[in-house]
C-alpha cells in the first residue's frame, strides 16, 4: 500500500479523494436524517390531520344524531298525551325502550320548570331541576338545539327538542351521548390513536394518562380557530406526537378542543433503522470508492513511471526516447505530448545546426566579401587606367583596322571586369535604402523599355498583365529597379532561341504585392533550385553568380520573399514586398 504513495500526486489524489468521500459522507448523512425526519413529522402530521378530521366529523355525525333523534321523538302525539295526563309510567317504559336500543347514552324529559320527570337511561334518578342549563333553556324557548354540556350522568352531547300539545309547550325532550371512557376507547377504534376531550383547558375523558390541562399559548391558538400540532408531548409516560382540533358551539363560542396523540416509538424505530441504513450504503460507497481508488492509483503509478523513465532517458544529444502509453486520458495526453515535443526538438536540432552552417558560411561570406571588396577597390582604379589607355591608344594611335579587333577586346573585358566589380561591391558593401512612394508597375515598364532592343533581336514575345488598382509602395526605387533589371536580364538570357516573358503584378495570396517574371526558356535543374541565391553560384559560362543574391538580398531588404518554381514548359520568379512595409520600419 505504501508503494502508492511514492509520488506526492498519489498522496494528494488520495487526501482529496477521501476528504470528498467524508464530506459527502456527512453531508449526505445530515441530509438524508432531516429528509427522513421531515418525512416522518410530514407523513405524521398527515396521518393525525386525516384522523382528527374523521374524530370530528364522528361528533358532528353524533351531534346531527341527537338533534334528529330529538326533533323526530318530541313530535311523537303520544308521547305528548301521555306527558299532558300525567301517564308517566307508561311514558318511562316508553323512554326506557327507547335507550335500551342502543343508539344513544342519554334519553329525559324535563317539565316547564327545567325538572327531570322522567329519564330513560337512569329511571331510578329523576328530580333535579336543569333550568339553568343554556339547552333546556333553548327547548323551553320552543326551539331545537344542540350543545356539549356537564350533567348528572357526565359531559355529553346534549340535543333538546320542545314537546308541544295543542301549540303548548309541556316539556322538552333531551337525547344526548356521553363523553365517557367507552366514547373514547370507540374512537380509539376507529382512529387507532390515543385520543381526548378538553372542556376549555382542562380534560374531561381521554384513552391516555399525562396532558391534563392545555398550557395557555396552546388555548390561545385553539382560540384562533387553528389546529395544532405538538411533538415531544408526555403522554402514558413516554413522547407522542399530539393534535388539537377546537370545538365551537353555535355562535362561534369556543368550548374545548378534541385531541388525538400518537407515540413517536415507532418513529424514532424508523428514524434509527433508516439511519442504520444510510450508514450501511455510506460504508459500502466508502469500501468500494477505495478499492476503485486502488486501481486508479495502480494505474497512475504504472503510467507515472513510464513517463519519468522516458523524461529521464531524454539525450539532448539523441532524440529517439518515446514514452509508450496507449492510455486514453491525461496521462496519454502527456505521453502524446512528450512525444511531440521531442519530434519537434529533433526537428529544431536539425535546424539548429543548419543555422550553425549557415552562420559559418556566412563568417565565411562576409570575410570573402571584405576581401573582395578591398580586392575589387584595389584592381578598380588600374581597370580604369587600362580602359582609358586602351581608348586613347583607339583614337590616337591607331590607323589600321589590325590591331582594331585586340584594342576592342580590351575594352569589352575592362567593361565586364568594372560591371563585375561594381556587383561585388553591391554585394559586399550595399548602399543605404532610400525609401519613397513608387508605383511598381511603372518600375517594371520602364526596365521592360531599357531592354525592348534585346527581346526584339532574340524574337522575345513580352507579355504584361499589370493590376492598375495597386497602390505606390512605400520601397526604395533604385534597388528595386535593379533586382526587377536582374531577373528581366534572366529570363532573356534564358531564352537564346526565342520564347514569352510574361510580367504580372498582383495581390498575393498571403498579402503583400507580388511582382511575377515568367519565361518558357531553359528548365532549372532541381538540384540547383536550393543554390541559385548563393553567392558566385552560376551555370552560365560568363556569369558571375552574383545577380539573383543581390535580387534575394533587395528584396530582404524590404521585408519581402523571393518565390522560384520551375517546370519543363515554365520558370517563374515571384518578388512579394509587404503593403504595410512604411510600419513595420517605424515599429523598427
Amino acid at each position: 500500500m505504501l508503494h502508492f504513495f511514492r509520488y506526492r500526486l498519489n498522496f494528494k489524489i488520495f487526501s482529496s479523494f477521501m476528504l470528498i468521500i467524508f464530506i459527502t459522507t456527512i453531508s449526505a448523512l445530515l441530509i438524508g436524517y432531516l429528509i427522513i425526519r421531515s418525512t416522518i413529522d410530514r407523513e405524521v402530521r398527515i396521518r393525525l390531520a386525516d384522523s382528527i378530521t374523521a374524530y370530528f366529523q364522528e361528533v358532528q355525525f353524533i351531534e346531527d344524531q341527537c338533534l334528529k333523534i330529538a326533533q323526530e321523538l318530541s313530535s311523537d302525539s303520544e308521547l305528548a298525551m301521555l306527558l299532558s295526563r300525567g301517564e308517566f309510567e307508561v311514558l318511562e317504559n316508553k323512554l326506557v325502550h327507547y335507550h335500551q336500543l342502543g343508539i344513544f347514552d342519554i334519553i329525559e324529559i324535563e317539565d316547564t320548570a327545567g325538572r327531570v320527570i322522567l329519564r330513560g337511561h337512569q329511571p331510578e334518578i329523576t328530580g333535579d331541576v336543569k333550568i339553568n342549563q343554556v339547552i333546556v333553556k333553548e327547548g323551553l324557548a320552543g326551539r331545537s338545539a344542540v350543545t356539549y354540556e356537564q350533567g348528572q350522568s357526565g359531559m355529553a352531547i346534549r340535543a333538546v327538542s320542545p314537546i308541544e300539545r295543542e301549540e303548548e309547550i309541556v316539556g322538552v325532550l333531551m337525547i344526548g351521548s356521553l363523553f365517557s371512557a367507552d366514547f373514547a376507547e370507540h374512537i380509539k377504534l376507529l382512529t387507532g390513536m390515543e385520543n381526548g376531550i378538553y372542556q376549555g383547558d382542562g380534560k374531561v375523558v381521554s384513552t391516555y394518562q399525562g396532558y391534563d390541562r392545555l398550557p395557555e399559548e396552546v388555548v390561545s391558538r385553539l382560540l384562533s380557530a387553528k389546529t395544532v400540532f405538538l411533538k415531544n408531548v408526555q403522554l402514558n409516560q413516554e413522547y407522542s406526537y399530539f393534535m388539537l382540533k377546537p370545538l365551537f358551539l353555535k355562535g362561534d363560542s369556543f368550548w374545548g378542543a378534541l385531541s388525538l396523540g400518537v407515540s413517536q416509538r415507532e418513529e424514532n424505530r424508523y428514524l434509527r433503522y433508516s439511519q442504520n441504513l444510510l450508514f450501511l450504503m455510506i460504508g459500502i460507497g466508502v469500501l468500494l470508492a477505495f478499492v476503485i481508488y486502488v486501481f486508479l492509483a495502480r494505474n497512475i503509478n504504472t503510467s507515472l513511471v513510464k513517463i519519468l523513465s522516458g523524461m529521464d532517458g531524454l539525450n539532448i544529444d539523441k532524440f529517439d526516447t518515446r514514452i509508450e502509453l496507449t492510455s486514453k486520458d491525461e496521462f496519454g495526453l502527456i505521453s502524446e505530448s512528450f512525444n511531440r515535443l521531442v519530434r519537434k526538438l529533433s526537428l529544431y536540432n536539425k535546424r539548429i545546426q543548419k543555422l550553425q552552417d549557415d552562420m559559418i558560411k556566412s563568417a565565411k561570406l562576409a570575410t570573402a566579401g571584405q576581401l573582395a571588396a578591398g580586392l575589387a577597390h584595389e584592381i578598380r582604379n588600374p581597370l580604369s587606367s587600362i580602359k582609358m589607355m586602351a581608348q586613347i591608344l583607339r583614337d590616337r594611335y591607331l590607323e589600321r583596322a589590325e590591331g582594331e579587333s585586340e584594342i576592342l577586346t580590351i575594352l569589352a573585358e575592362s567593361e565586364r571586369l568594372n560591371d563585375l566589380i561594381k556587383d561585388m561591391l553591391e554585394f559586399a558593401r550595399p548602399s543605404p535604402m532610400r525609401f519613397g512612394r513608387h508605383n511598381a508597375g511603372e518600375i517594371v515598364e520602364e526596365i521592360l523599355n531599357l531592354f525592348r532592343y534585346n527581346t526584339e533581336h532574340q524574337c522575345i514575345k513580352v507579355i504584361t498583365r499589370l493590376d492598375s488598382s495597386i497602390p505606390p509602395l512605400f520601397l526604395d526605387r533604385e534597388k528595386l529597379r535593379l533586382a526587377v533589371m536582374n531577373l528581366v536580364l534572366n529570363a532573356i538570357q534564358a531564352m537564346p532561341q526565342g520564347g514569352t516573358l510574361e510580367v504580372t503584378t498582383q495581390q498575393h495570396r498571403n498579402g503583400g504585392i507580388a511582382l511575377n517574371f515568367c519565361n518558357d526558356g531553359q528548365k532549372i535543374a532541381p538540384e540547383n533550385l536550393g543554390m541559385i541565391f548563393e553567392p558566385f553560384f552560376t551555370t552560365k559560362k560568363e556569369g558571375t553568380g552574383l545577380g539573383l543574391a543581390i535580387v534575394k538580398m533587395i528584396v530582404e531588404r524590404h521585408f519581402g520573399t523571393v518565390e522560384v518554381n520551375s517546370s519543363d514548359r515554365r520558370t517563374c520568379f515571384s518578388i512579394i514586398v509587404p503593403e504595410d512595409l512604411e510600419q513595420k520600419i517605424q515599429l523598427l
